[in-house]
C-alpha cells in the first residue's frame, strides 16, 4: 500500500483507464437494475389477461423467423411512421421486445413520449421468451 501513490503517479493512463472501466461497469449495472421490465411469465399474463399487444422492434428477417403471436413490428429507424400502426392500441398495454432486451428500452421511452401510457419491456427480450419455451409465430 505504501507504493500505491507512486504507482498512480507513474501510470496515470493505466489508472485512468481502470477508473473509467469501473465507472462504466457501475453505471451499466445501475442502469440495468433501474429498468423495470416484465419477465417472460409476467408478459404472458399481460398478453392474456389484459389483452396486451406485443411490439417487436427487431429487423424484418428476424421478425419473419419467429415472433410472439400477434406481434406488431415497429422499425425503430422509422419510428414516426411506424408508430401510427399502434394508434389503435393506445388504450391497451404494449409489450416491447428486441432479441436480448438491450434495444427495447429506447423504444419504450419513445412510445411513452408519444403518448402511450401502458408500455412495458420484456426482460431479456425474445431470448428469455424462447428460454421459457413459449410459443412463437413464423412467416416464411
Amino acid at each position: 500500500m505504501d507504493r500505491l501513490p507512486e504507482f498512480i503517479t507513474n501510470h496515470p493512463l493505466l489508472v485512468g483507464a481502470f477508473v473509467g472501466l469501473i465507472s462504466l461497469l457501475l453505471w451499466t449495472s445501475l442502469r440495468t437494475l433501474s429498468r423495470k421490465g416484465l419477465t417472460a411469465a409476467q408478459s404472458v399474463q399481460l398478453l392474456n389477461r389484459e389483452d396486451g399487444v406485443p411490439v417487436d422492434i427487431r429487423g424484418e428477417a428476424n421478425f419473419r423467423a419467429g415472433h410472439i403471436i400477434n406481434a406488431v413490428r415497429l422499425d425503430p429507424a422509422q419510428f414516426e411512421a411506424d408508430v401510427r400502426k399502434l394508434e389503435k392500441y393506445k388504450d391497451k398495454p404494449l409489450l416491447v421486445y428486441c432479441e436480448s432486451g438491450v434495444k427495447s428500452a429506447g423504444a419504450v421511452t419513445q412510445l411513452r413520449a408519444a403518448g402511450f401510457a401502458r408500455v412495458h419491456e420484456l426482460q431479456g427480450g425474445l431470448a428469455a421468451w424462447r428460454a421459457e419455451n413459449f410459443p412463437l409465430e413464423t412467416h416464411r
